[in-house]
C-alpha cells in the first residue's frame, strides 16, 4: 500500500465550551488502539475522510481546562479552500464534543463522597466520537468476542485491504476507507483477512451505509430513542453496543441501561471493594447522577486505566483479555 504525502498544510483555532480536559477527552485509556491516530501529552493526531479528500489533522493544547483553545492544522495533499475549511470546522466541533456544557455535572458532584474525587481530578473530560459513525461501527465489530491483540490484527489487515497509508507533520498513519469501498468486495475476500463471522456483519451494514439508509447527520438531531431505534437496524449490532454509541458518537450523558459483567467486577472493586455486588446494586449507584448517569461511569472507568498507565494493578490484569 502506496503511503500519501499530505503538504499542504491550513492552521486555525477553536475554543471549545469550558470547561474542557485537552489530555482525557483526546485520549481515553480504555479504549481500542487503532492506527489512524496517536496521542501524546498536549498532541494529537488522527486521520479523516472528508468530503472526498484525505485529510490528517494536528491537534494542539493551547489552552486551560476553565480557559480552553485548541490550535488545529489540517494537512491535505492539495491545497483546500476556505469554504471547505468552513463546513469541516462544524465537523471538528461535533467530533471532539467542544460544545456540550458539563460545567453543572462538574460543579454539583465535585464534592460528592464517591464521585468528586473523580470529578477534581478530570475536571472537563468527555465523550469524544473522534472517528464517523460508520469507522466507530467497523472498531465495535472488530472488537466483539475477541482479544485486544487479535482486534488490533483484524483491523490492520482491514487497513492493509481497503484503507490507505499517510504521512503528515512526520507521523504515517492509517487512514479508513469508504463503506462503498467495503461494498466492492466479497464476503470471502474478508473472511481470508481471519475475521471470521465479522465479514458478514462488514458486508450488511457497509451496505446501509452506502445505500444511505443510515444519515449520520440527521441521527445527531434525534432524541435517544429515535437514535437508538436506527441503530438495532444495523445488521450485527446489539443493544449493548447501541447503548455505548448513545454515549460515545452521540453524547446522551444518560446513556446507562446495562452493565455488562467484566465491568460489573471492575465496578465492584472500585466502589465497594468487594469481588462482586450485584449489577442493580450498581445500577442504583449510577443513578443518584440523574442525567448524567454514563458520563459518571466514564470518570469512574477512565480514571482506573489511566493509572493503569502509571502502575501495575494486578486484581485489574486478570479482568482484561490481552
Amino acid at each position: 500500500m502506496a503511503t500519501i504525502i499530505l503538504n499542504k498544510k491550513i492552521p486555525f483555532t477553536i475554543i471549545p465550551k469550558s470547561p474542557y480536559n485537552f489530555d482525557a477527552n483526546f485520549y481515553k485509556p480504555s479504549h481500542f488502539p487503532s492506527s489512524d491516530n496517536v496521542w501524546e501529552k498536549g498532541k494529537y493526531w488522527i486521520t479523516m475522510i472528508w468530503q472526498e479528500h484525505k485529510l490528517g489533522l494536528k491537534i494542539e493544547n493551547k489552552g486551560t481546562i476553565e480557559k480552553p483553545k485548541i490550535k488545529v492544522i489540517v494537512y491535505s495533499e492539495n491545497t483546500l479552500s476556505e469554504t471547505f475549511i468552513a463546513k469541516l470546522i462544524p465537523e471538528l466541533r461535533w467530533r471532539f464534543n467542544l460544545d456540550q456544557d458539563i460545567s453543572a455535572f462538574c460543579e454539583k458532584y465535585k464534592e460528592d463522597k464517591i464521585l468528586g474525587k473523580f470529578v477534581k481530578k478530570w475536571k472537563g473530560m468527555k465523550p469524544i466520537a473522534a472517528n464517523s459513525l460508520y469507522e466507530t461501527l467497523i472498531i465495535y465489530i472488530v472488537l466483539q468476542n475477541a482479544t485486544v491483540r487479535r482486534s488490533v490484527q483484524m483491523l490492520e489487515n482491514l487497513f492493509e485491504m481497503l484503507g490507505y497509508k499517510i504521512k503528515f507533520d512526520n507521523k504515517t498513519l492509517s487512514v479508513f476507507w469508504k463503506p462503498e469501498k467495503m461494498n466492492s468486495v466479497s464476503e470471502q475476500e474478508l473472511r481470508d483477512l481471519k475475521v471470521g463471522y465479522r465479514a458478514k456483519f462488514f458486508k450488511n451494514f457497509s451496505e446501509q451505509f452506502a445505500n444511505k439508509e443510515i444519515d449520520e447527520f440527521s441521527l445527531r438531531k434525534k432524541s435517544k430513542e429515535e437514535v437508538r431505534k436506527e441503530m438495532l437496524k444495523l445488521y450485527g449490532i446489539g443493544p449493548a453496543s447501541v447503548e455505548y454509541l448513545l454515549f460515545e458518537d452521540f453524547y446522551f450523558l444518560d446513556s446507562l441501561q446495562t452493565i455488562p459483567p467484566w465491568e460489573q467486577k471492575i465496578l465492584s472493586r472500585l466502589l465497594f471493594d468487594k469481588e462482586l455486588v450485584s449489577t442493580e446494586k450498581l445500577m442504583k449507584f449510577f443513578e443518584r447522577f440523574k442525567g448524567f448517569e454514563k458520563l459518571a461511569f466514564h470518570y469512574v472507568w477512565e480514571d482506573l486505566f489511566w493509572r493503569r498507565k502509571n502502575e501495575h494493578i494486578e486484581w485489574l490484569e486478570e479482568e482484561i483479555r490481552l
